[in-house]
């Protein structure tokens, strides 16, 4: 089985995607009308909203990686590809996330720093794959290999911060 493969299965069911990306950010609508103090200590509260967190962002940074992919790399038309694996967990996420943004703060959800280190990790390593992909325009018109072994130390530092984000 092919990540193609994988792609067209998970198009098959159209309404288990929209339903899925209906309710999470149903839940996190739902979940802002819940009184609870959200100054004093961590309470079940906050880790439901970790819960609609992880549950939309690790499909939804998934998804904008399938689409930076078919973007940068592979230069498919975005008119052509599945809207419901690719766009609908974007758009799932970017909603949740205003959701809950406007009811409590992202530093007080449990694990939220680990995601966070994550999502960037991810996009270090999706630049660096497409850097790479275009080294020799890069360097043959635009960088000698003193900005080239810069730029190298700066994505090692990225990593280093990204990581220890990630495994805090």
């Amino acid at each position: 089985m092919t990540a193609q493969d994988l792609i067209d299965a998970l198009g098959a069911y159209p309404a288990v995607i929209l339903g899925y990306f209906a309710v999470l950010p149903a839940a996190a609508w739902l979940l802002g009308d819940v009184p609870y103090d959200r100054e004093g200590g961590k309470s079940a509260w906050d880790y439901c909203y970790s819960v609609i967190i992880y549950a939309v962002g690790v499909p939804g940074t998934v998804s904008a990686v399938l689409i930076g992919y078919a973007l940068f790399l592979t230069r498919t038309n975005l008119l052509e590809v599945n809207f419901l694996v690719y766009f609908v967990p974007v758009i799932g996420m970017g909603l949740t996330y205003w959701l809950i943004g406007r009811r409590v703060a992202f530093e007080r959800l449990p694990g939220f720093g680990r995601l966070s280190g994550l999502m960037l990790l991810i996009a270090l390593s999706f630049g660096t794959v497409l850097v790479l992909s275009k080294l020799r325009i890069l360097v043959g018109f635009f960088a000698s290999f003193e900005v080239l072994l810069g730029l190298g130390v700066l994505v090692f530092l990225a990593f280093q911060y990204a990581g220890r984000k990630l495994f805090k």
